[in-house]
């Protein structure tokens, strides 16, 4: 409403390049928090095993 109102005046222009490095920033923070961290742990790779039952014969 306050634009209308604005004569002899030029349009404003909204840069979007500060939202758009921040957030990529914040990706390139967090990823590289994320190898850090899974590159100094030092828990030794774990095995999944799965335990099947064994088959019962149907009684009569």
């Amino acid at each position: 409403m306050y634009e209308q109102y604005r004569y002899d005046q030029p349009e404003r222009r909204f840069s979007t390049g500060l939202p758009i490095g921040v957030m990529l920033l914040a990706i390139v923070a967090i990823g590289g928090y994320l190898f850090v961290g899974s590159a100094l742990s030092n828990a030794p790779g774990q095995q999944v095993t799965a335990v099947l039952p064994t088959p019962v014969a149907p009684s009569n």
